[in-house]
């Protein structure tokens, strides 16, 4: 795939975009959140969490038992979630293809912490793609949908925010990229999908285009 010139970086979310889990991210939320509110079901869950940070899980967790969150729950949280990304955690189909042929450069800005996102890309085969090209919230003072972590990932790329195009899963993450001036594409591969349908949302958001899958990222041709 020969190079947009209208692109100098291609920024991609991790979760849903290169690594098929949110919907085991938000079963261990389910099995962890229920107990405490029994409308806290998976469709819930995705409204409520993707795209965004833990802090967000843990913020709600405060407010449902009225003390500060131990960290025996973030612990036990991400015991259970990285056993179930052991499990059954697989990339999304085609991306390594995708990737390998973007012809331009690119890295990863993800709401997870780098040990997470680690972890997610090493088990699915994909560290040897993004090693060296991570961005995590935990770098920025807000999260998605604020633009921070994408400008952060632009200006240190060296890459101008209006020649960069965002992948992106969620509605946060759409919002995030067209706040910080970019071009993003909703990718609508995921299997939370088929549980939570949001490509109405991801248009309503900003996306400038859908992709139903990584089998169907091409980019532009050059206008001349």
């Amino acid at each position: 795939m020969a190079p947009d010139p209208r692109f100098d970086l291609i920024i991609l979310d991790c979760d849903g975009v290169l690594v098929d889990s949110e919907t085991i991210s938000c079963r261990t939320l389910v099995d962890i959140l229920s107990p405490l509110d029994p409308d806290y079901d998976l469709e819930t869950v995705m409204r409520r969490y993707l795209g965004r940070p833990a802090s967000a899980v843990v913020e709600d967790y405060e407010r449902m038992t009225g003390r500060p969150a131990p960290e025996s729950f973030r612990q036990d949280w991400r015991t259970r979630l990285f056993s179930a990304f052991s499990a059954a955690l697989e990339p999304v189909s085609g991306v390594r293809a995708a990737v390998t042929a973007f012809g331009t450069d690119y890295c990863v800005a993800s709401s997870s912490d780098e040990e997470r996102i680690e972890h997610c890309l090493r088990h699915t085969g994909l560290w040897d793609l993004f090693a060296g090209r991570i961005f995590s919230t935990t770098r920025v003072a807000r999260g998605k949908p604020a633009p921070d972590l994408f400008l952060l990932a632009a200006r240190e790329r060296g890459a101008a925010p209006e020649r960069c195009l965002v992948i992106e899963d969620s509605v946060s993450g759409v919002m995030a990229a067209k706040a910080a001036g970019m071009t993003v594409y909703g990718l609508t591969a995921g299997s939370h999908f088929a549980v939570l349908d949001q490509r109405s949302a991801l248009v309503a958001a900003g996306a400038d285009r859908l992709l139903g899958s990584w089998h169907e990222f091409a980019l532009p041709a050059a206008a001349g």
